[in-house]
C-alpha cells in the first residue's frame, strides 16, 4: 500500500511545477506524528481534535529539536520509548482507551524539550569555554612570553666578542656567454572539477539555515523569560500565594502561547522555500554540505596541480655552466682538425 501511495504521488508530482504544491506520503516510521482528519457529525470530534493538538506539539518539538542539532536517533528512540512503547503497554493494561494517549504524547514531549533544554546548554557552555581559552591564548601568552624575554635580557651577562681579520680572498670572475633559451613543453593542466548540483544550492540552504537559528534562539530566550514567573510562582508563601498567583499563571500562560506559535513557525520557514518538513531540509541541507567541502577539496588539489606544472624548476648556475661546456665540446667535436704549419716560428 506504501509503495503504490508512493507511486501515484511520484507521477502526480511530475505535473505540479510548484514545490510549494507537491504531495508528501507520510512516513510512519519517521521522526513526525500523524494527525487525524475529523469528519462530519463525528461524536469523537473533541477528543481527536485535542489529540491532533498534543501531536502538533509534538511535532513542532521535533522541528526545533532538528534545529538544535539534536541527532536524530535520540529523537527516534525517546519516540519509541515514550510513545511507541508506553501506547502498547497501556492497551495490554487497559485496553483501548483513546483518551489514554494525550498524556503519553505530553509525556514524550517533554522529554524531548529537556533534551533540547541540556543541548543547547552544553552548546553556550561549550561556546563561552572555547571564547575564554582563545582569550587567555591570544593576550595571556603574549604577556608572559613578554615578562621572560625582559628578565633574559636583564640577568644575562655581556659576552666579549672577538672579531679576528680574514685573510684576503682571491675572487676570480669568469664572464659566461649568454645562453640559448631551451623551449620547453607546455605543461598539460588536468580539467577543473565540475561543481555537483547539490554544491550550487548550498548558498540557498544555508541562508535558510540562518533564519531557523534565529528563529531558534527567539524560543530559547522566550522559554529563558518564562522561567522567570515560573520560579517566583513556586517561591510564594502564605499571603502573596493568594494575590498573585493569578497574576502569575496568566503570564505563564501567555508566554506558553507565545513559545508554541514561535515552534509552529519553524516548519512554516521550512515551507516557504519548498520542504515539506525541517528534517526533509536538514536532509537537503547536510547533502549539499558535504558536496560541496568535497567539491572544495578537490579544486584545492586541482589548484596546486596547476601551480607545479605552471612553475618550472629554475635551473641553477652549475647546470648552466654544465650546459654551455657540452654545447662547446659538441661544437668542437663537429668542426674538422686543422694542423699547425710546419713552416711557422
Amino acid at each position: 500500500m506504501d509503495e503504490a501511495k508512493r507511486f501515484y504521488k511520484d507521477l502526480i508530482n511530475l505535473l505540479i511545477e510548484d514545490d510549494k504544491n507537491k504531495l508528501h506520503v507520510f512516513d510512519r516510521n519517521g521522526l513526525y506524528l500523524a494527525t487525524k482528519k475529523i469528519g462530519k457529525n463525528n461524536p469523537k470530534a473533541e477528543q481527536i481534535k485535542e489529540d491532533n493538538e498534543v501531536r502538533m506539539q509534538w511535532n513542532h518539538e521535533v522541528d526545533r529539536a532538528l534545529v538544535s542539532q539534536v541527532p536524530e536517533n535520540e529523537i527516534r528512540q525517546i519516540k519509541n520509548e515514550f510513545i511507541t512503547a508506553r501506547i502498547r503497554s497501556s492497551i495490554k493494561a487497559w485496553g483501548n482507551c483513546p483518551e489514554l494517549l494525550a498524556n503519553i504524547i505530553r509525556g514524550a514531549t517533554n522529554r524531548l524539550a529537556l533534551l533540547i533544554h541540556d543541548v543547547l546548554t552544553a552548546a553556550r557552555e561549550l561556546k563561552n569555554k572555547l571564547f575564554y581559552e582563545a582569550l587567555e591564548k591570544e593576550y595571556g601568552n603574549k604577556v608572559v612570553i613578554k615578562a621572560e624575554d625582559n628578565a633574559d635580557v636583564a640577568t644575562a651577562p655581556a659576552k666579549e666578542v672577538i672579531t679576528e681579520h680574514e685573510p684576503p680572498v682571491a675572487t676570480i670572475t669568469a664572464t659566461v656567454p649568454e645562453t640559448e633559451v631551451v623551449e620547453q613543453s607546455e605543461p598539460q593542466i588536468p580539467p577543473r572539477p565540475v561543481m555537483p548540483p547539490e554544491s550550487s544550492a548550498f548558498p540557498r540552504l544555508q541562508k535558510i539555515k540562518v533564519t531557523l537559528d534565529k528563529h531558534n534562539h527567539l524560543i530559547f530566550e522566550a522559554e529563558r523569560e518564562r522561567t522567570k514567573p515560573e520560579i517566583e510562582l513556586s517561591d510564594l508563601k502564605g499571603l502573596a500565594r493568594l494575590t498573585k498567583k493569578k497574576e502569575l499563571e496568566g503570564r505563564i500562560a501567555t508566554q506558553t502561547e507565545e513559545i508554541r506559535t514561535l515552534k509552529a513557525g519553524l516548519s512554516g520557514i521550512v515551507r516557504q522555500h519548498g520542504f515539506a518538513t525541517v528534517q526533509d531540509f536538514y536532509t537537503a541541507f547536510y547533502t549539499a554540505q558535504h558536496a560541496t567541502e568535497a567539491y572544495q577539496q578537490e579544486c584545492t588539489k586541482w589548484e596546486e596541480a596547476c601551480e607545479e606544472k605552471a612553475t618550472p624548476k629554475a635551473e641553477t648556475m652549475r647546470e648552466k655552466i654544465q650546459r654551455y661546456k657540452e654545447k662547446v665540446d659538441r661544437q668542437n667535436a663537429s668542426q674538422p682538425y686543422r694542423g699547425r704549419d710546419k713552416g711557422a716560428r
